[in-house]
């Protein structure tokens, strides 16, 4: 039986997991970490909030730069393409440095965790560009020739044509720059922004436990990333099967 199959393959991982967090030491101190209650919380909703207003941030000025790729204007369309290319080839790490203490001291801001939102943001803004396009690939060319026969502008095509029809393809792939995004957040912690990362491997550093602290690390992340993993999965599922 297909459940059957499915919860023996979880109860394998479940158990693999369980002796690596019991068993891999000799004298496991979790409490030391665990008794930071209050610390471990603040953490976790700060690396959720910097995540959505990220991935937020990248929906909105993703698809302003989708718009620009598709500009009319070639020198518009190539800094596009360039801008595009120079994100894509930067490590996060770097990206993340670069809008701290190289682009936030330009404009004159020096609050971290709206520069770490901002780098979150122009790391991951291409990946959603690409989604746009793939979504977009849903309409087929008979639809803009009706558009073009009804004189649409270009407000009305993506109002009332496009961007309905991008709205359904695209939601799997959100839910994957939102998970990609949140284990992202991780190298906040060089900038000291009080996310996961930065928060565990103080406590941690503090109880001289940072196997336990990583350990724990490894569990908080997981128990956001993979019911959204999950969520995306079922999504393109329903997708998929027309529902």
């Amino acid at each position: 039986m297909k459940w059957l199959q499915n919860f023996t393959a979880f109860a394998i991982f479940a158990v693999i997991i369980g002796y690596v967090l019991l068993f891999t030491m000799d004298n496991p101190r979790y409490h030391l970490i665990l008794d930071e209650k209050a610390m471990l919380l603040e953490a976790f909703w700060t690396t959720l909030y910097i995540s959505a207003i990220s991935l937020v941030l990248c929906m909105a000025f993703g698809f302003l730069f989708y718009l620009l790729q598709k500009s009319r204007v070639q020198f518009i369309r190539a800094i596009a393409v360039i801008f595009r290319e120079i994100i894509m080839g930067t490590p996060m790490l770097v990206m993340v440095f670069l809008m701290v203490y190289v682009f936030g001291k330009l404009i004159g801001v020096s609050n971290k965790l709206v520069l770490g939102i901002a780098a979150m943001t122009l790391y991951t803004m291409p990946y959603v560009v690409n989604s746009y396009e793939s979504a977009a690939a849903v309409i087929d060319r008979d639809q803009y020739v009706v558009m073009d026969l009804y004189h649409f502008t270009g407000v009305q095509r993506y109002r009332y044509i496009i961007f309905p029809q991008m709205v359904r393809p695209m939601l799997p792939a959100l839910i994957n720059h939102l998970s990609g995004i949140i284990k992202g957040t991780a190298l906040l912690k060089i900038v000291s922004v009080s996310e996961i990362s930065y928060v565990l491997t103080v406590i941690s550093s503090k109880n001289w436990a940072s196997v336990e602290g990583y350990l724990v690390m490894w569990m908080m992340y997981l128990i956001i990333t993979i019911p959204l993993s999950v969520l995306a999965q079922y999504i393109g599922r329903r997708l998929e099967n027309g529902n």
